[in-house]
Formats: structure tokens, sequence, C-alpha cells
């Protein structure tokens, strides 16, 4: 196993040709204080105390490459009803699979688009990964948009309790 790197501004490329000569390729990377501000940036939160991924890609077939990854992050976010600072810790596993293309095929549009389940699990590639991106990606779409801290609630007052005086009745007593 790899010693445990750190990345920042969510950059770890792994070139193609480097892959073709170790078949797997084991990594375990962290993010730099650097890296944790601009994600807590890009997230829009407070805090990110830590974020990681760890695992392995490994070329499958000459036009497929197979990753295998756990991402780790603990973030501060703010409770969407007090306020007040929790913590939220997401664990992912990660199975994707790249498929290796030329540049003439990423630059034929189509005008219809499928999408079906293999389509979310396959992504293409060139000539490299950026596992910077995946760790970010990963980790926006499992950060909670509204994080609720255990036993938090809101209190609303029933419209029949509210004692509203109309501007009207407020006009009658000026005339009194």
């Amino acid at each position: 196993m790899k010693k445990v790197q750190e990345i920042d501004k969510f950059t770890h490329i792994v070139a193609l040709e480097h892959l073709r000569r170790e078949i797997e390729y084991e990594f375990n990377l962290i993010c730099s204080e650097i890296a944790l501000k601009g994600l807590a940036q890009h997230l829009n939160i407070p805090e990110a105390k830590k974020a990681s991924i760890k695992g392995t890609l490994k070329l499958q077939t000459e036009k497929q490459i197979f990753l295998n990854a756990i991402i780790r992050a603990k973030l501060i976010q703010s409770c969407s009803l007090t306020l007040d600072p929790i913590v939220t810790n997401i664990t992912k596993q990660i199975l994707r699979t790249f498929s290796i293309g030329s540049n003439e095929k990423m630059k034929i549009k189509k005008n219809v688009f499928e999408l079906n389940e293999k389509c979310f699990d396959n992504d293409m590639i060139i000539d490299e990964i950026n596992l910077g991106d995946v760790l970010l990606e990963t980790i926006s779409l499992e950060t909670p948009d509204y994080p609720k801290k255990s036993g938090a609630s809101i209190h609303l007052a029933r419209k029949e309790d509210i004692n509203v005086e109309s501007p009207f009745s407020i006009l009658n007593k000026l005339k009194e």
C-alpha cells in the first residue's frame, strides 16, 4: 500500500499510461488544510474537518478501468432549524467504471441522450483520471442539504391562536 498523500485543490491525476504499466494503482489521499477550506466554501458550510479517499484503480480490460474506493469526510454544518453547529460524518463506497475513449469520440455530440442505469456508473475518460474530482463530487452529493440536529423541532402557532387585527379595525379605533 502506498503511503498517505496530501492533496491540494482536489487534484490528483492518474495517467492512463501509469495504469497500463502497473495494472493496479493503490492510493490513500487526504485533503490538505487549504483543500478543506476550499471544500467548506464549495459546500457553503462553516468548516470541513477531514476528507479522504482510499482505494484502487484497476485496469479491467484494454478499454476499461475499475475504481473501488472509500470516501470519508467530517463536516461541520449549521442545523437548518436551530442554526447550531452539528457534525456530519460521511462514509461512502464508490464502485465506478471508466471507459477509455478517444478525442474523436468525445467531440461527437448526440441530439438525443439516453438515461438509463448504466450511464450513471460508466464515465468516459481520454488519458487521465482526477481522483480529487471524484472525492469532491461524492462529498458534494452526500452532504445533506438541510441537516437537522437530533431532537430539534420548530414550533408553529396555529392560525386560530394568532390574534391579528385587520387594518380596518385599527381605522375604526381612530374614529373613536
